[in-house]
């Protein structure tokens, strides 16, 4: 029985052995070498290495994974969000925190400026104080 995660299985496993593997070295169903190898790459256990898109190497995921029990195991352990890690974020709340981020550098950049002002007026307002001396209080 031939699936995609099957596919991906045994691509998982050529690839530990010796990387980069060729998507299509075993000569199964070609639609399903992809869609193995395409599973890998989404999980970040394996990265296309070629612009063709027909090698895969494997990355330090997939090397633990394919030593500890392979795909299968790998999809026993992870939650059905995805494996990589990290958090699955909404595209709208992804770009408003970019956003967010602009105008907070933005409004640094405001504050560092208006700083920087204040630090001239108070050196202008010292050379002016030890340049005039005295005579700014009634002296010579």
């Amino acid at each position: 029985m031939s699936s995609p995660e099957h596919a991906a299985e045994d691509l998982l496993a050529r690839a530990a052995l010796a990387s980069p593997a060729d998507v299509f070295a075993d000569g199964a169903d070609l639609d399903h070498a992809k869609a193995g190898a395409d599973l890998l790459v989404a999980a970040k256990l394996a990265k296309f290495a070629d612009d063709g898109r027909t090698q895969i190497t494997i990355t330090n995921a997939g090397r633990y994974w394919a030593l500890h029990g392979g795909y299968f195991a790998f999809l026993k352990e992870e939650p059905p969000s995805g494996g990589g890690g990290g958090r699955s974020r909404n595209p709208e709340l992804e770009e408003t925190r970019l956003m967010l981020m602009r105008l907070r550098l933005n409004t640094f950049w405001w504050s560092f400026g208006i700083s920087i002002a204040g630090f001239l007026i108070s050196i202008v307002s010292l050379i002016v104080a030890f340049s005039l001396g005295g005579r700014l209080f009634g002296g010579v």
